[in-house]
């Protein structure tokens, strides 16, 4: 590293020729054992008792690894061979055989118990079983189609209040009679209605074509002026969609 530090920069030293030094080869190494020799006649498996292998350690010698020509697969080697045929075996029976007819069966001997004074017993002393009961019809219900308390109750208090009103109307119509006012009939309401409606549809058109930038006072006048005018008209004519009555002053 050195040597080529000194030959990449300028020096005195880069002149001076470095020593070589020649690298010595260690000899040999040489067995102690020869090399062609079978390992059964070497000196180390004499002396111990292990059985060394002839083809152990260095497989076989050299031209036995060709296969024998007389050991190979026969024909039917590995076939299944199936057991000689035979008889069947009997069949094993289950049930018992039947009896014949002159056998005579074993029969239960007689109780002598009275089964009908047994079952009347178990009648009288047993519970009654559940007894099948009607649905119940809401149709019989006492009061089922009658008008509730509270519905009676609103019904009663929107006919005072109507009364109430109508009796107000009645008056202020009497009082205005005397002044010198009428009631507007229902053909000129509608008339005055269809009028307002008309109105509205030709202010709405013109307010819709008016200019979006309102940039001068003139222009903002106008705008506050067409707004007025359709509020107005529409609530002059919710008034009369109400069906209020409409009373006319003779000024």
């Amino acid at each position: 590293m050195a040597t080529t530090r000194y030959a990449q920069e300028e020096s005195i030293y880069a002149l001076v020729p470095p020593a070589q030094y020649a690298a010595e080869r260690p000899e040999r190494h040489h067995s102690s054992f020869p090399g062609r020799v079978h390992p059964g006649t070497l000196e180390f498996s004499k002396n111990t008792n292990t059985k060394i292998r002839a083809t152990g350690s260095f497989g076989t010698p050299n031209g036995n690894h060709a296969p024998s020509t007389s050991v190979f697969l026969k024909a039917h080697e590995k076939a299944v061979i199936l057991p000689e045929p035979s008889a069947p075996s009997p069949k094993t029976k289950l049930r018992p055989e039947v009896p014949l007819r002159e056998e005579r069966g074993t029969l239960k001997p007689p109780s002598g118990a009275n089964f009908i004074t047994i079952n009347a017993i178990n009648a009288i002393t047993s519970s009654p079983g559940k007894v099948p009961q009607a649905q119940f019809q809401w149709t019989t219900r006492p009061g089922y189609g009658d008008v509730p308390v509270y519905l009676r109750k609103n019904k009663a208090r929107v006919a005072q209040e109507k009364e109430t009103f109508e009796t107000y109307v009645r008056m202020q119509q009497e009082e205005a009679s005397n002044d010198g006012a009428m009631a507007l009939s229902d053909g000129e309401r509608v008339q005055l209605l269809h009028h307002l409606k008309n109105k509205w549809s030709s202010l709405n058109t013109a307010y819709q074509a008016f200019s979006l930038s309102v940039d001068s006072i003139p222009k903002k006048l106008r705008k506050e002026k067409m707004e007025k005018e359709l509020a107005e008209v529409e609530r002059d004519i919710k008034a009369l969609q109400r069906g209020d009555m409409v009373l006319i002053v003779n000024e």
